[in-house]
């Protein structure tokens, strides 16, 4: 398994800065500068997606987690009052497919899907990984679309999408069990799983729930909702909220900062 793992340092836990490898530094530097394009590094992506014919076949397959049921609310003599008024569609993920093609079938990722696309992170993600997802729901996306002038998905805002977008991808097969255990080998300090451009995102164990929880370098943390669901390519977990890259990126005309 690529490990792909550093210290990771944490704004609440000083004690824990040890700081980065000369490597990392020099390649969080690079891919920052051109974290507008992730096409920067020559990838020929017309080779990067995954071989159906080299998966492995499955037929397990897991519910994933979504809100929709409240979308819909039944008249109370039970008689549909909508032309669409059926129950929500179980939303599978298979063990067999890629990350891109169970985020597809999310009701709950719609929007963080769409932005995926408009980021052109899609190739990554449909590849062979192993990469470790932490996707966005509806409701966070929608809060953090809010936060930039004209929207996050905005042409001026590209960079800072597919930045913070990047933030979500890890390098790594990273189930709740391998998570664990390099915490564990870490003598129950967070982690830091490298991401797309470079930046690490910590995962450490709630000292209060047991609990996995990621966190950025400045001390905010996020919640995972669930637990997480096996792909072919990798690993994919559902948040609670979003969590940003730091120094977290400043939206064009607002002065203030993540929460």
């Amino acid at each position: 398994m690529d490990v792909r793992l550093d210290v990771f340092s944490s704004g609440r836990f000083p004690g824990w800065e040890k700081g980065l490898k000369l490597g990392v530094g020099l390649l969080l530097g690079a891919s920052l500068s051109a974290c507008g394009d992730p096409d920067w590094q020559g990838t020929d992506w017309t080779k990067n997606y995954q071989d159906s014919f080299e998966t492995q076949i499955s037929s397990r397959a897991s519910f994933m987690p979504g809100n929709t049921d409240k979308a819909y609310q039944p008249s109370a003599d039970g008689v549909p009052n909508s032309s669409v008024a059926y129950h929500s569609p179980p939303m599978l993920s298979y063990e067999d497919r890629p990350l891109d093609e169970n985020i597809t079938g999310s009701l709950e990722l719609a929007d963080y899907v769409k932005a995926i696309r408009v980021a052109k992170l899609d190739p990554w993600i449909s590849g062979p990984g192993p990469y470790t997802l932490f996707a966005i729901p509806n409701a966070a996306m929608e809060r953090l679309n809010t936060r930039w002038h004209g929207g996050l998905l905005a042409p001026e805002n590209r960079g800072q999408l597919v930045h913070i977008l990047g933030y979500t991808i890890a390098y790594g097969k990273w189930d709740e069990a391998a998570l664990r255990k390099a915490i564990a080998r870490n003598h129950g300090h967070a982690i830091g799983l490298k991401t797309l451009y470079g930046d690490l995102l910590g995962v450490q164990v709630s000292s209060r729930t047991g609990e996995l929880v990621l966190e950025n370098t400045a001390g905010e943390t996020n919640r995972l909702w669930g637990k997480s669901f096996a792909q072919s390519n990798g690993v994919l977990y559902f948040t609670q909220d979003t969590l940003l890259p730091t120094p977290a990126p400043v939206s064009a005309g607002r002065k203030h900062g993540h929460r």
